[in-house]
């Protein structure tokens, strides 16, 4: 139970990065390190559920740490004695429902057989550590069944199993061979499972693994695009959209006097909204990243669409096409987008402008210098919040970075700090006109203006820099560490891939699994 993540040092080594050449592959992949991935809150209760049929609460878990947004770094993950309290409760409990009122989904011999107790441990043991255990793991399990009744030694066994680091871990370790590793099939299994349903292997990719058939692109490719059809894949696309966008801001505390009308129910229409949105976009439209962006459908229940203002639709949540004087359709109008990146009291073009830098074009902004002071200006009645914001563009000490920020957050001013369309603020009429200056490098002075949040996001769909970021950020959510410079042929390739593939979403999770060092991982 000490495991801490990342085994190895990095991902990197002694010789020089690959060298990546514009518009063509890189044949200089380098594997990532080796990992033991803690499973996050997310995966843990999936993993139970697919296992043991029982649901979980993982509240009592601690929440993971976000690592560029993301939730499933490896070395940030250590378990501390929270964890393990969490752990053993769950598995006591979860244990003795799951012979209680699930023993046909974990039993599969005559309890009353001579060797059922091994059967039971090598069958059951085989799906709870996502690979087949050795002789001595299942003789260290057998003791449970003496001198009690079946059922109670299935419990202790089960119990045991759950709180073991070969279940409560992502094992991506592999074989040695030279200067890397390779992910032996059941380790190849987990990762793709994890990967593209968020939880353990399910029979088909076990009998893959069994029968050593995950070892090439094609074959990992063939079962990422099996799994993302599922409604489990479905899932995981919107996982990773959620840690992508991180709205999870959106379960922030508002203002209930300046924002009456955002209720519970607002939150979980806006919440579902996204969902259905990138469902549609990804699976039903097989859309490209451009459809992310430039689109006029709006996706409500009546809730929601009295709310943003607009005609109730005709049934909860279906594709409606959103007036044209709306402002609606595509990702940067979403309320969870608009709500999470806001203050409690008012909108953000600073929390904004740096959302669209850091999620959308992965440029890291530096941070300002410790004696500045961040504060939000304060509201005043008598300007619009662009006014109250424009001493950032006349303070030397802020417009540096300020005029990377700013004018891109003014995109958004035509929505006030809940997500609700705006086109007045104290009286006085929105300027949602900004420009993008730096598209692609921060070190570029060149602006892109635009007129509106419709506007900004065209430049963002036509963006090379915005396109190669996805991917990117995809490399991220699904490798669980902190790429480096090593990982930039890796990276390229599956950029590449997605500009070549005319930038369709669904190709580029499935080619993710295709890349060369999906299960290759670098040696100790």
């Amino acid at each position: 139970m000490g495991c801490t993540g990342i085994i190895t040092g990095g991902s990197g080594g002694d010789d020089a990065p690959p060298e990546i050449v514009p518009g063509v592959h890189c044949d200089d992949e380098r594997p990532g390190p080796r990992q033991l991935r803690l499973l996050t809150r997310a995966e843990y209760a999936a993993t139970v559920h697919d296992l043991l049929g029982v649901d979980v609460d993982t509240s009592s878990i601690p929440v993971e740490p976000r690592v560029r947004g993301f939730d499933n770094n490896a070395a940030a993950m250590a378990v501390t004695s929270r964890h393990l309290d969490a752990f053993l409760a769950i598995a006591e409990t979860t244990s003795t429902a799951a012979v209680k009122d699930h023993r046909a989904q974990v039993l599969h011999c005559d309890p009353v057989a001579a060797d059922c107790a091994r059967q039971f441990i090598a069958d059951f043991g085989k799906r709870a550590f996502r690979r087949p255990l050795t002789d001595d793991e299942i003789n260290g399990f057998l003791p449970a069944f003496q001198g009690q009744t079946f059922d109670d030694g299935m419990g202790i066994a089960i119990a045991s199993m759950m709180v073991s680091p070969s279940f409560l871990y992502r094992w991506e370790v592999g074989i040695s061979a030279g200067s890397s590793s390779t992910l032996t099939p059941y380790e190849t299994a987990a990762a793709l499972s994890y990967l593209y349903t968020g939880s353990m292997p399910d029979d088909e990719l076990f009998a893959a693994a069994a029968a050593d058939e995950l070892k090439t692109p094609e074959q990992r490719k063939a079962q990422a695009r099996r799994m993302l059809a599922t409604e489990r894949g479905h899932a995981q696309v919107a996982a990773f959209v959620d840690e992508w966008l991180r709205t999870d801001g959106l379960s922030a505390n508002k203002d209930a006097a300046i924002y009456p009308g955002f209720t519970d129910d607002v939150r979980r229409a806006m919440a579902e909204e996204q969902r259905h949105f990138v469902d549609d976009v990804v699976f039903a439209k097989n859309g490209t990243f451009k459809d992310l962006f430039v689109s006029d459908q709006v996706y409500v229940n009546a809730p929601l669409a009295q709310f943003y203002g607009l005609p109730a639709p005709a049934g909860d949540f279906a594709p409606t096409t959103a007036p044209a004087d709306s402002g609606r359709g595509g990702l940067l109008s979403l309320g969870a987008v608009l709500a999470s990146h806001a203050h409690a009291n008012e909108s953000s073009p600073v929390k904004r402008g740096v959302f669209v830098r850091g999620r959308l074009l992965c440029q890291d902004l530096p941070p300002p210098p410790p004696t500045l002071n961040t504060t939000p200006p304060g509201l005043d009645p008598t300007l619009t919040t662009r006014e109250r914001f424009s001493k950032h563009s006349s303070d030397p000490a802020c417009a540096g970075c300020h005029q990377l920020i700013d004018p891109v957050g003014f995109g958004f001013e035509g929505f006030d700090g809940v997500g609700a369309r705006r086109t007045i603020e104290n009286g006085l009429p929105v300027d949602m006109s900004g420009a993008v200056q730096g598209l692609d490098s921060l070190a570029d002075a060149t602006k892109v203006p635009f007129t509106d949040t419709k506007g900004l996001a065209t430049v963002l769909a036509d963006s090379e820099s915005a396109q190669a970021c996805l991917p990117w950020q995809y490399f991220r959510y699904a490798r669980g560490y902190q790429d480096d410079a090593y990982d930039a042929c890796a990276i390229h390739n599956l950029q590449l891939d997605f500009t070549n593939g005319q930038l369709n979403l669904q190709d580029m999770f499935v080619d993710l699994a295709g890349l060369p060092t999906f299960n290759q991982r670098k040696a100790i």
